[in-house]
């Protein structure tokens, strides 16, 4: 999802409610107030995702082949870049709160995720993905409906046999092609979505990522805005600049298996 956050620092309130009991009273008697509790504070940090691009006015007034102004496609192609850079970061950023030579970073899905497990060496059976849906519904009761993976890893759960792997037209204007659905007792419908940052080199096998997405959303402080800068020399530059941080409703609403096969 996405919206706004308020401040470089974006906190929201996560609460526990008690578990289930026998609640009967009898009648007539005086009530029972137990002491209230705080809900806990969490809390993410902005970051400042910016790509800049300078053009000679030699090159602007050349004529060229695809496109009339480069300083308009420079642009263009800065907020592409852009894109991937969160796309990074909403996955995989480390928190950093930032000091006057050191930039802050937000904490990406993969370290707000309270249940991460390592499966080092494990080979990926649907055994042990229907386990990993019961791992979030067990903490949180909240179904996985999105489920992130490397081209490798989806298509191994697209190869599995027991006839719960679906395929529909997708009407989301926000996806492309054709989608995978997932359907088992532990979740009844999840998007298979392939990542390109869920596993990248320097990891060690393979890892996927479910998730509650409801949960989860980019909060935007600033932008996304296309800058012109004023420059002393024969020519132009600009830059993109968003500052944005991840919300993530609550740390149980998904999970990260790690090292896989």
């Amino acid at each position: 999802g996405r919206g706004e956050v308020k401040s470089y620092v974006e906190e929201w309130l996560k609460d526990t409610i008690g578990a289930a009991k026998v609640n009967a009273y009898v009648e007539g008697v005086a009530g029972c107030y137990p002491a209230a509790t705080n809900p806990a504070r969490i809390s993410n940090y902005t970051q400042i995702f910016r790509h800049g691009y300078q053009i000679s006015g030699t090159e602007e007034s050349t004529d060229k082949a695809g496109f009339n102004s480069r300083f308009d496609y420079e642009s263009q192609k800065a907020m592409t870049t852009i894109k991937i850079d969160m796309e990074l970061a909403v996955l995989r950023g480390s928190l950093a709160s930032g000091t006057g030579s050191a930039a802050r970073q937000l904490r990406g899905i993969k370290n707000s995720l309270s249940l991460a497990t390592s499966r080092s060496g494990t080979s990926l059976s649907e055994a042990i993905l229907n386990d990993l849906f019961q791992l979030q519904w067990d903490n949180s009761t909240t179904e996985t409906d999105t489920l992130l993976a490397g081209m490798y890893m989806k298509r191994k759960i697209s190869g599995f046999t027991s006839g719960s792997t679906k395929f529909t037209e997708v009407t989301d204007k926000r996806l492309i092609g054709i989608v995978s659905i997932y359907e088992s007792d532990a979740a009844k419908r999840v998007d298979l979505v392939a990542h390109r940052y869920v596993t990248i080199s320097t990891d060690t096998n393979y890892d996927v990522v479910g998730i509650a997405k409801s949960f989860f959303k980019v909060g935007y402080l600033r932008g996304p805005v296309v800058k012109v800068n004023p420059v002393d020399i024969d020519g132009k530059s600009g830059e993109v600049l968003v500052e944005a941080t991840l919300v993530n409703k609550h740390h149980d609403c998904g999970f990260w298996a790690q090292l896989m096969l």
